[in-house]
């Protein structure tokens, strides 16, 4: 059965189908192109309201007109055989696998499979719903290219504190923290929950604070160059979740800005055209049928560059509410070390692989 999703899933999606297309075509000199697929859904998506099929991200990736030489989709047991089934007819020619199982148990093997073609430029999409993904398993692909290569794998990984939240105040709290640590590999991320709880910070501030702590801790504690959020909203204005990308390369920077400034344009339209078919179904379901669909309401261009501008990771620790709730809580399963997990890099020159600081210049969240 096909899987519903929103308009923002599909503004999501159209931003990974450009820049793969411009990603290959920047890196066409080299003989290897990696792109991994930490979660790759189902075969069949349709769009909530308008019924339309919608490609998931093999598709979109497979089909590109400047492509990878090789694909891995990692995906759950029970969506996996219909997955290779499905691409396996459309794409016989491509050269791809489906791994059953969790992506954070299975990314071993796969990177071992792949050493052989460590220095190829390699993008992953790590489309996650919460906290599935492990900070360990982020680290594996960042550290999986050669010391020789020029940059890290690049990611692009979707953050959404309102589902953290939702899983932390749900009923099975404790054990949906652990996975939180996990995927923060922290415990810092407490400190902002602990904020928000005592109504320090709005439920704003929480989401700008939770993605934050992300991005710190791929530039400062992985040495990424550039990390930059893009928010997708839903029709209320709310921030559903943000997509977090992370490259050492400024070809990436440059081009994922471009096109993050394009989905901010395509946005508002996207909203309209939701609001829009959302009453039609509304009224269809009360009776209240027009002989006329409602028109399309004129949604005013806007420059992306009014509607999305980057803007930098501050450090967590900086905001004045940090040390009060800084108070020291046992460690819970899953905690791993609060010490970088590289070697720091300096942001000034994150290229440069220099020896760990001080510890009194060591990052602290």
């Amino acid at each position: 059965m096909a899987r519903q999703w929103s308009y923002w899933t599909s503004n999501k999606l159209q931003i990974l189908g450009d820049y793969v297309d411009r990603f290959n075509l920047a890196s066409k000199s080299s003989t290897e192109r990696i792109y991994l697929d930490l979660m790759a859904g189902q075969p069949e998506n349709i769009e909530r309201h308008t019924g339309e099929l919608i490609d998931g991200s093999p598709r979109r990736v497979l089909a590109a007109e400047h492509g990878f030489t090789r694909h891995v989709f990692f995906e759950l047991p029970e969506n996996a055989a219909m997955l290779e089934e499905s691409l396996r007819k459309d794409f016989p020619d491509k050269k791809f696998r489906v791994v059953p199982g969790d992506c954070n148990e299975t990314i071993d093997g796969v990177l071992a499979e792949l050493m052989p073609f460590n220095r190829a430029p390699t993008f992953a999409f790590i489309d996650q719903q919460a906290a599935e993904v492990d900070w360990t398993t982020i680290v594996k692909i960042a550290q999986f290219k050669s010391t020789l290569a020029k940059t890290k794998a690049e990611l692009w990984l979707l953050v959404s504190p309102v589902f953290t939240l939702r899983g932390i105040r749900g009923t099975s709290s404790e054990r949906f923290r652990e996975r939180v640590t996990r995927f923060y590999g922290t415990t810092k991320w407490e400190i902002i929950q602990r904020a928000l709880d005592a109504n320090a910070i709005t439920t704003n501030q929480y989401r700008d604070e939770m993605t934050n702590l992300i991005r710190f801790r791929l530039a400062e504690h992985l040495g990424y160059l550039h990390t930059h959020r893009i928010p997708m909203r839903m029709t209320n204005g709310t921030t559903i979740y943000d997509m977090v990308f992370a490259t050492d390369h400024d070809a990436g920077d440059r081009i994922m800005r471009h096109l993050y400034k394009h989905a901010a344009e395509r946005e508002p339209r996207m909203m309209a055209e939701a609001r829009r078919y959302a009453r039609m179904q509304k009224e269809e379901k009360s009776g209240q049928l027009s002989f006329f669909e409602p028109p399309a309401v004129p949604v005013p261009t806007v420059s992306g560059d009014v509607l999305w501008q980057p803007t930098p990771h501050w450090w967590p620790s900086s905001r004045p509410w940090w040390a009060e709730f800084s108070t020291s809580t046992s460690p819970r399963p899953g905690q791993v070390s609060e010490r970088p997990t590289v070697a720091y890099h300096p942001t000034a020159d994150r290229r440069a692989r220099g020896p760990s600081p001080s510890a009194s210049d060591r990052p602290t969240a």
